[in-house]
């Protein structure tokens, strides 16, 4: 997941968001788009993370 971009991870969670809320998929299929929604939800968030560092680095401010 390394090589995705942050916009790429928000398209491919909000995919799995439909899928999941379409409700035709069967479990075992959604149980494992919600494994994947986890992984790409902690990644985002890594990154923003990382973005909110750099720029509070850049500017002295905080974020709240």
């Amino acid at each position: 997941m390394e090589e995705m971009t942050f916009e790429s991870a928000i398209l491919a969670l909000d995919e799995i968001i439909k899928k999941l809320e379409n409700g035709n998929a069967p479990l075992e299929e959604c149980l494992a788009e919600y494994e994947k929604a986890i992984a790409l939800v902690r990644y985002c968030s890594e990154k923003l993370a990382t973005a909110e560092k750099k720029i509070t680095a850049l500017t002295g401010e905080e974020f709240q």
